[in-house]
């Protein structure tokens, strides 16, 4: 009976909970029937950020997982250490850019970015159930006889403590990542050949969602 209570106390807790902590979901995907062709090429994988250690971090992982699958990718951070991350750029410097990827041997290009950031307010709502006493589910035990009954049971929650509901409001960052996969060998206007976005809601740290966002990213290889 223990354990059965515990599993109605847990079930209990786990529904509150279910929609609180980290959330990695895909926003929107798109791809042509060129993109299947991009395995074959000689691919540089950039994350644009200012944050140093996050462009390493992502670039390593996902060249690795491309590499893992037979792709011929290379993170921009070891091909082009001496480029900076520069928010905007003229499209001097962008032709600029694109000539130096090309004149490595580099045809396929696939670039992460951070396409925005919002905040939510969420209210998580706890408590409001009875710990440690016998559920109405257990009442059979009191019912050969009435003294036993009468004797027992003193109403919901027998034995136990009620845990009064109680909430708390705190303000969840929200942002939109976005991986867009081209090939240079394309006409201009026929170079974009993947796209994926993805809302990631209150991340905690780069290794508690990176998994589950390289896995969306490379679902489009897969398919």
């Amino acid at each position: 009976m223990k354990i059965l209570k515990l599993s109605l106390v847990l079930l209990l807790v786990s529904t509150v909970l279910a929609g609180c902590g980290t959330s990695v979901k895909v926003a929107d995907q798109w791809k042509n029937d060129n993109f299947a062709a991009l395995k074959n090429e000689k691919v540089l994988v950039i994350h644009k950020t200012p944050n140093e250690v996050n462009k390493k971090r992502l670039e390593q992982d996902l060249a690795n997982e491309l590499r893992a699958i037979g792709v011929d990718a290379t993170e921009a951070y070891v091909a082009f250490p001496n480029i900076k991350y520069k928010e905007k750029s003229t499209p001097e410097e962008i032709q600029a850019s694109i000539d130096k990827i090309t004149a490595a041997g580099y045809n396929g290009v696939i670039l992460t970015v951070l396409k925005d950031k919002d905040q939510q307010v969420e209210t998580t709502t706890s408590g409001g159930y009875y710990s440690g006493g016998y559920y109405p589910s257990y009442y059979g035990r009191y019912y050969g006889g009435f003294g036993s009954y009468y004797g027992g049971v003193y109403g919901y929650g027998y034995g136990g403590s009620y845990i009064p509901p109680s909430s708390t409001t705190k303000v969840v960052d929200i942002f939109l990542l976005e991986t867009v996969s081209y090939n240079l060998g394309l006409k201009d206007g026929e170079q974009l050949v993947g796209a994926v976005s993805v809302k990631i809601k209150d991340p905690q740290s780069y290794s508690g969602v990176a998994g589950k966002y390289i896995k969306i990213v490379m679902d489009q290889f897969a398919e």
